[in-house]
C-alpha cells in the first residue's frame, strides 16, 4: 500500500491470502474482498490480522488516489489455504486497482 501511493481507487477493500501457490493464492485473495463488509472471519486470528492491516493502511495518510485522507481502506479480509511444502506465499489483492497518479 505504501509503495503504490494511492494509485488505486478508493476507499477500497484489501484481500489477503496466506498459503497456496501463486495462482490459487491470488484467486483466493480476490474472493476475500468480495465478501460483504459486515462479514466477520470465522477464525478470530484472521480477523485480528485483517484489523491490523486495515489500521496500518489507514494510518499511512495516503487516501484515495493519493490525495491524502484518513481512510484508504474500508475493510481488510484475510484467509489461509493449504500451501506447498517448499514455499509460503502471501497474495494481496486491492479492490479497484488502477494506475493513476496524484494530480
Amino acid at each position: 500500500m505504501l509503495q503504490a501511493q494511492g494509485k488505486g481507487c478508493g476507499p477500497g477493500i484489501l484481500g489477503v491470502c496466506i498459503g497456496g501457490d501463486r495462482a490459487t493464492g491470488y484467486e483466493f485473495s480476490k474472493r476475500q474482498f468480495l465478501r460483504t463488509i459486515p462479514d466477520r472471519n470465522p477464525v478470530p486470528e484472521f480477523g485480528q490480522v485483517g484489523a491490523g492491516h486495515l489500521n496500518t493502511a489507514n494510518e499511512l495518510g495516503i487516501g484515495p488516489m493519493g490525495f491524502g485522507a484518513r481512510r484508504l481502506c474500508w475493510a481488510s479480509r484475510s484467509g489461509a489455504i493449504n500451501r506447498l511444502p517448499a514455499s509460503y506465499f502471501v497474495s494481496i489483492s486491492y479492490m479497484c486497482w488502477a494506475y493513476r497518479a496524484r494530480g
